[in-house]
C-alpha cells in the first residue's frame, strides 16, 4: 500500500482553477507533494523541473489536446514510465481510447475524493512494485 513515509509528487495539469484548487487541497491532506499547471506547455516545464511520480492530465487543455500530451509523455524517453491519469468532464470521451493511448486510469468530473485517492494509491503501488 502507499508508503506515507515516501513523499510522492503529483502534477495536475488542468485549466479549471476550482478543480485544481480542490484537488491540490485533497491530495496535500493525504500527504502528497502536489504541483499544478494550467496548460500543456507549463505542465511539460513542471515535469522537467519536478519529475512527478504521477500526472493527472485534463483532456481539454487550452493550448493542446490532452490525448496528444499523453502520447508525448508516453513516447518520451524521460517520462514514459510516469503513470498518467486522464481527467475530464466530457462523458463522451472513450475510455478505451484513453487506455490504448497509454493512460493508466481515467476519471470523470466531478470526482469522488475517496475513490480518486484509492485509485492513485493503487497506481503508485503498481509502479513501485
Amino acid at each position: 500500500m502507499y508508503n506515507k513515509q515516501k513523499k510522492y509528487k503529483i502534477l495536475i495539469i488542468d485549466d479549471d482553477k476550482v478543480f485544481l484548487e480542490t484537488m491540490c487541497t485533497i491530495l496535500k491532506m493525504e500527504g502528497f507533494d502536489v504541483h499544478d499547471a494550467e496548460t500543456a506547455e507549463s505542465g511539460y516545464e513542471a515535469m522537467v523541473n519536478i519529475r512527478p511520480s504521477l500526472v493527472m492530465l485534463d483532456i481539454n487543455l487550452p493550448d493542446k489536446n490532452g490525448f496528444d500530451v499523453l502520447i508525448s509523455i508516453k513516447n518520451s524517453k524521460n517520462f514514459s514510465e510516469i503513470p498518467v491519469v486522464l481527467i475530464t468532464a466530457d462523458t463522451a470521451v472513450l475510455v478505451d481510447e484513453a487506455f490504448e493511448k497509454g493512460a493508466d486510469d481515467c476519471f470523470f468530473k466531478p470526482i469522488n475524493p475517496k475513490e480518486i485517492i484509492s485509485r492513485i494509491n493503487r497506481i503508485l503501488d503498481e509502479y513501485e512494485n
